[in-house]
């Protein structure tokens, strides 16, 4: 066999091969379409257990910002309650008749003073100058 010879039974060998195998790779596998149907089953129950999960999680936060709140308002009421019985104690023990030194109302620490006479009295920071930021107070 001359060189010729076998280089054209090569290409002829190789040529063969890539059609056997496009064939081949071409053919539907046996369970083909009832494989793609079991994949399709369990990535959907992946998905809505991935779901559940989610709500689950959004309901807990859900509900942990809900109780916060509640907390948080009771702690304020809790907190007014308090200011109210010091203020009316002072008003009532105190000795000081020409000087208020708290507000009437526990509001007026965040709205700002009740009178104007009280813009020199400050009772939390003696030595305020003006409007500054509350967590400098």
């Amino acid at each position: 066999m001359s060189t010729n010879e076998m280089w054209g039974i090569l290409i002829i060998a190789v040529i063969f091969a890539a059609i056997a195998g496009f064939v081949l790779g071409r053919r539907k596998a046996s369970g083909g379409q009832a494989e793609i149907q079991s994949l399709m089953q369990e990535y959907e129950q992946k998905i809505s257990h991935q779901q559940a999960e989610l709500d689950t999680y959004k309901s807990q936060v859900h509900e942990h910002y809900d109780q916060t709140a509640t907390l948080f308002k009771d702690m304020a009421g809790s907190y007014k309650k308090m200011f109210d019985h010091l203020s009316v104690g002072n008003e009532q023990l105190g000795n000081l008749s020409d000087q208020r030194v708290l507000p009437e109302r526990a509001g007026a620490l965040l709205d700002g003073t009740d009178t104007e006479a009280s813009i020199d009295t400050n009772f939390i920071n003696p030595n305020f100058k003006g409007d500054e930021d509350a967590l400098n107070r």
